[in-house]
């Protein structure tokens, strides 16, 4: 049994001698037949499809072509954007984020992975890992004018407005007609209670420049919120003018009719534009609106089912069908009101069930950013009426009659 041991040893250490002397086998990659030019075609190429893809909003696939370019090109500077931008697009900022690092890193000189770290940050409301971000790469260039905006932005939203306006007029200082800015200087003025400095500022630029139509389309906006219909009305026809055959332009004068109760003129301006844009609800939801601000409640309805054959999932229609149901339902509470007895308790079920269905409808649009706030509210309006109607029902209608 030694002499056995002894052998198996010898020959494990003569194996190992034998092994070490044996020159070692390395596995090349194979070499590619493609040159260095034909290679960046190709990534190019694949660039190109990914961004495609992008812009159809087709992400899984336009990140798959986006890694095969940079596979076969490393240093692919915009593929590795656009493909941070698309990770943005599918809501994955982990992803995003490393993206845009790893991009600062291929070049440091490069100010676009600031701006997407930046705008990233501000959207989850991370202000102060923006102002980094954006501030970084104003070291890097201080003239770029979405790194400026981009600062003006977060300090609107930190109401810190004097710091906005001063980053949004460095950034008309470097671009003239930077319309971001100048829209974002007008606003502040209207958050910082100073209305009349947001009309002069939009109409010296109107002056300046008359042709442009996106600042006189603005303008005519902020009049509207100022609520200085005349001269608002007048810009939007000056727009029709230049373009009569633009729906926006007509739903935007109609509502200035119906604010100003020119409620003829309103809906000839809505028809316009349902004529103009067939394939839009919004024309039919305004001319709803306005049927049932003149309590024409079933030419709404006709007009808001119409609607939804266009957009089933228009939040607008939740809205206008609860206020369609809740104007009813106080209207035949009111009936109720004058004539509480047992008789007409009739009366106060229907006014219950119509202010219930308003209720459901409401109860679908409190998620919606336009609507949610007041659809919250009339839904606790709603509700207050519903229990005095349950304690009258309790008192006046104990047979559930």
């Amino acid at each position: 049994m030694k002499n056995l041991t002894i052998n198996l040893l010898f020959c494990l250490i003569i194996g190992l001698i034998i092994a070490g002397c044996t020159p070692t086998q390395t596995t090349k990659p194979p070499v590619s037949n493609v040159t260095t030019e034909d290679t960046k075609k190709e990534a190019e190429k694949l660039y190109s499809i990914g961004f495609e893809y992008l812009k159809h909003q087709n992400y899984d696939d336009a990140i798959k072509n986006f890694n095969e370019a940079v596979k076969l090109y490393p240093k692919y500077f915009a593929v590795y954007i656009a493909l941070a931008q698309t990770y943005r697009a599918k809501r994955d900022i982990v992803s995003a984020e490393s993206v845009y690092n790893y991009a600062k890193k291929i070049d440091p000189r490069d100010t676009r992975p600031y701006e997407g770290l930046g705008a990233i940050h501000t959207e989850i409301k991370n202000f102060g890992e923006a102002i980094s971000e954006y501030s970084t790469g104003l070291m890097i260039d201080s003239t770029n004018v979405n790194l400026l905006n981009g600062l003006g932005y977060i300090y609107t939203k930190m109401t810190e407005f004097d710091k906005a306006l001063a980053y949004y007029y460095k950034t008309l200082k470097f671009e003239l007609e930077n319309l971001t800015a100048m829209f974002a200087i007008a606003n502040i003025y209207k958050d910082k209670n100073e209305p009349e400095k947001a009309v002069e500022y939009l109409r010296e630029i109107v002056l300046k420049k008359p042709k442009n139509i996106d600042v006189r389309k603005k303008f005519g906006e902020v009049l509207i919120d100022l609520k200085k219909y005349p001269e608002a009305a007048e810009q939007f026809k000056l727009l029709l003018v230049e373009d009569p055959n633009n729906s926006y332009y007509h739903l935007q004068l109609g509502m200035i009719y119906v604010r100003q109760k020119k409620y003829k003129e309103a809906k000839a301006e809505y028809n316009m534009a349902k004529q103009l844009d067939p394939g839009s609800a919004l024309p039919l939801f305004y001319l709803a609106d306005l049927e049932i601000s003149l309590g024409n409640y079933s030419t709404a309805e006709t007009m808001i089912k119409e609607a939804q054959t266009i957009d089933p999932n228009n939040a607008y229609s939740w809205f206008l069908l609860g206020d369609i149901h809740e104007r009813r339902g106080y209207s035949t509470k009111v009936s109720w009101d004058k004539k509480k007895a047992a008789g007409n308790c009739g009366t106060l079920n229907t006014a219950m069930s119509y202010l219930n269905t308003a209720i459901n409808y409401y109860s679908k649009a409190v998620d919606d950013d336009r609507f949610g706030y007041y659809a919250r509210n009339e839904i606790s309006r709603c509700r207050n009426w519903i229990k005095g109607l349950e304690e009258d029902k309790w008192f006046y209608c104990k047979g559930g009659k």
